[in-house]
């Protein structure tokens, strides 16, 4: 079996499950299919397998069986991830696994989202890396308002306001700013502007490959 980048190579038992092996730069993997093979994944070492919306719970299970069976290549993710999950369900067979964390490394935090992380670690005795995203939902809706109280009770008002909204940034330090993006991939302001801090899964900790921003 020859197989070349940009082969479908992947096939899911159901309809319409279908991965596609591609060049490392190019994401390969809409959808896990359901049933793999050992034969199929001899010849995705030079692919990168994307588990696209993958749950902290799952995470473990798919990198085992992938490795287990054979496949060598990178495997990544756009969700956040839990690093006590990673190593107790797939160990060592984690390491290497990209992920898109928190919206937050110690070198980014301000002194307030210190003090967020010390009361949420106090309340439920460890701290996710996935809450670093979370923190930032009732700010943008808090912060909206008070630019325009008559938002309050309109969603024409709010919409008119997230296309020019900008405050504070209270969770980074220096001058970062919370505002809303979407143009680029929607035509319009809809999503809430977070750091996208892509980490690296080694060792049972997450390390910081680089912080981006999408517009």
């Amino acid at each position: 079996m020859a197989v070349e980048a940009g082969e479908d190579i992947f096939a899911g038992a159901l309809p319409g499950q279908v991965c596609r092996a591609v060049p490392v730069s190019t994401y390969l993997a809409r959808r896990w299919p359901p049933a793999l093979s050992a034969r199929t994944l001899r010849f995705a070492a030079f692919v990168l397998l994307v588990l696209s919306g993958v749950s902290p719970a799952n995470a473990p299970q798919l990198i085992r069986s992938a490795r287990e069976l054979g496949y060598t290549g990178l495997i990544s993710t756009e969700t956040g991830q839990d690093a006590s999950v990673l190593q107790e369900g797939a160990g060592e067979l984690a390491d290497g696994f990209i992920s898109v964390g928190g919206a937050s490394t110690p070198e980014l935090a301000s002194d307030a989202m210190r003090e967020f992380v010390e009361r949420y670690t106090k309340m439920f005795g460890e701290y996710n890396d996935e809450s670093n995203t979370k923190v930032y939902a009732l700010e943008y809706i808090i912060e909206t308002l008070k630019a325009n109280p008559a938002a309050i009770d309109n969603v024409d008002e709010f919409k008119k306001t997230m296309d020019t909204f900008e405050a504070a940034n209270p969770f980074m330090k220096g001058d970062a700013k919370l505002k809303y993006v979407g143009m680029t991939s929607f035509g319009q302001k809809r999503q809430i502007s977070v750091p996208l801090v892509v980490n690296e899964y080694k060792g049972g900790k997450f390390e910081t490959l680089f912080v981006g921003q999408v517009d």
